[in-house]
């Protein structure tokens, strides 16, 4: 299994940035999500791409730390886009039942998208 990581891999001119989440995000590793995510916020950045198929494992705290973050972009009128979920953590947001309350996109391209569909006011949030 690899190390657990979560990186800033772009930072888009329209204000949109990427992240890519890699390894076990447990207790621990929950917290630093979290960390990261707060970084963000006082950086501004309300838009969001989180990429999951690095992850080998997501604990309940790990998703926890995750669904905080989309509340906290959706407070300052932004959204949190998942893309390209491993086969695990796929599993566990479908066990878990966050279809109705993340957004998710399969890749890149479709995050953007649909960000810019929000942006404009074509698509709601999912709150």
């Amino acid at each position: 299994m690899k190390d657990f990581k979560i990186t800033k891999v772009e930072e888009g001119k329209d204000g949109v940035v990427v992240v890519a989440v890699e390894g076990q995000v447990g207790i621990e590793e929950a917290a630093r999500v979290s960390k990261f995510f707060e970084e963000l916020e006082n950086e501004g950045v309300v838009w969001v791409i989180v990429s999951l198929k690095g992850v080998d494992f997501i604990s309940t705290a790990g998703v926890g730390a995750l669904l905080y973050a989309v509340g906290g972009a959706r407070k300052r009128s932004g959204e949190i886009v998942f893309i390209e979920f491993s086969p695990k953590t796929k599993a566990v947001f479908e066990f878990l039942d966050l279809h109705d309350f993340i957004v998710t996109a399969p890749d890149r391209e479709g995050g953007l998208r649909i960000i810019n569909e929000i942006k404009s006011g074509a698509r709601k949030t999912n709150q």
